[in-house]
């Protein structure tokens, strides 16, 4: 792909993020999107088919940088509660840092517009977290529940502490952040 058509592809979707965050899919029409990116409707359809796949593209755009993020520090050479602590603080900090990202991913994985491919490159993504919550049931770190029940509690929590900051309800300096993330590791270990 050029460089220009690929800049009009980065621009689609950073319009989409931006105004489905402020305004929910429903929401948003195309013609908007091709508005805010300046380019127009037909661009952004040679790129993807309809709505539904620039959405899943989105999706995946948006995981794929907030796990290479979350994930950067992670190392399977640290004691299990040490990687779930960074692991923790990390995911915190970056949808502090990225609220539009966090509202995207809210609704996107709350709808049923997801697809099965890009569940699968999802989860592909995230494997290296998937893999600590096995080792750690493996090892008996954690409570005895579903892996779905656990990943529950540890997204639920961490996406609480990230929007209660961004709302302005806590102040999270460091020693509450440190706090938080303690307390979210209390809550899943065994």
């Amino acid at each position: 792909m050029t460089e220009d058509l690929q800049d009009k592809k980065a621009a689609t979707l950073k319009a989409t993020l931006e105004l489905i965050s402020e305004q929910g899919f429903h929401g948003t029409p195309i013609s908007q999107i091709a508005e805010k990116a300046n380019i127009g409707v037909g661009t952004i359809y040679r790129y993807f088919a309809s709505k539904e796949d620039l959405l899943n593209a989105l999706y995946i755009d948006v995981k794929t940088n907030s796990s290479r993020i979350i994930l950067q520090s992670y190392s399977k050479d640290r004691p299990i509660n040490e990687s779930f602590k960074e692991v923790i603080n990390s995911t915190v900090r970056y949808f502090i840092k990225n609220p539009t990202e966090l509202s995207f991913m809210e609704q996107y994985e709350n709808s049923p517009l997801i697809t099965a491919s890009t569940h699968e490159e999802v989860t592909r993504l995230i494997q290296p977290l998937c893999d600590l919550f096995k080792s750690a049931q493996e090892e008996a770190l954690l409570k005895k529940l579903p892996f779905e029940i656990l990943i529950a509690l540890y997204s639920g929590s961490v996406i609480s502490l990230a929007k209660l900051y961004k709302a302005g309800n806590v102040r999270l300096d460091e020693q509450v952040l440190s706090g938080g993330i303690n307390a979210i590791w209390d809550m899943i270990k065994a």
